[in-house]
């Protein structure tokens, strides 16, 4: 599966193509639901619905060069927001974490909204 990366302006450098990403951590969802213990023994659960803003987009690939992992970090510091889109749409959020393995790279964003519809 092919992912893209982007700065949210302006940059140069600001894109970062991946072409080996694992789409497990890009299927995750949930919905806005809340369950409340009643005194009766049940339960009261309200059900708002799906927001894509409840995602969160674990990305995990191995990197093709040391200059793909320099530029991620370099966004990643240097930008609040990221733009991510793959086959699913266009993504902007928030770079919560990154980390390294000797064999991948895994940056997980935690979406603010969809873009593209």
């Amino acid at each position: 599966m092919m992912l893209f990366i982007t700065a949210p302006e302006f940059d140069l450098n600001g894109l970062v193509t991946v072409n080996n990403v694992d789409p497990r951590g890009l299927a995750d969802f949930s919905r806005r639901v809340s369950r409340t213990a009643t005194l009766d023994g049940e339960a009261e659960i309200n059900d708002f619905g799906y927001s894509d803003a409840d995602r969160v987009l674990s990305i995990e690939w191995t990197p093709s060069s040391k200059d793909q992992v320099e530029n991620v970090i370099r966004m990643v510091k240097a930008y609040g927001r990221l733009i991510v889109a793959f086959e699913e749409g266009c993504f902007i959020g928030a770079p919560e974490n990154y980390s390294e393995t000797t064999d991948s790279i895994r940056l997980v964003v935690l979406v603010e909204r969809r873009i593209d519809q």
